[in-house]
């Protein structure tokens, strides 16, 4: 199934090494989005954006920082962030 992949950045080694690994892992059903917090995206205000990284999966799941694991697009690795980063409005 694909998903929608919002991450949130700002200009730092973090944010990038952080793009790069969701680039490599995710599938090619993915859609992946990019918003450079200097811009002050709208959606950041929508998923209560405080910290950069922070990648929201679906509109459900929400990352702040480094995901735990390595990012896969697979059931495994979606389970594990469901339960581990359950997005809380």
């Amino acid at each position: 199934m694909p998903h929608r992949i919002e991450i949130f950045t700002g200009s730092c080694p973090l944010c990038t090494s952080v793009v790069d690994e969701i680039e490599a892992g995710k599938c090619s059903g993915c859609k992946m989005v990019t918003y450079e917090m200097s811009k002050n995206p709208p959606e950041a205000h929508r998923y209560g954006v405080k910290v950069v990284p922070t990648i929201v999966i679906d509109g459900e799941l929400k990352i702040e920082g480094k995901p735990d694991i390595p990012f896969v697009c697979d059931a495994e690795t979606y389970n594990h962030f469901r339960n581990k980063y359950p997005f809380r409005p």
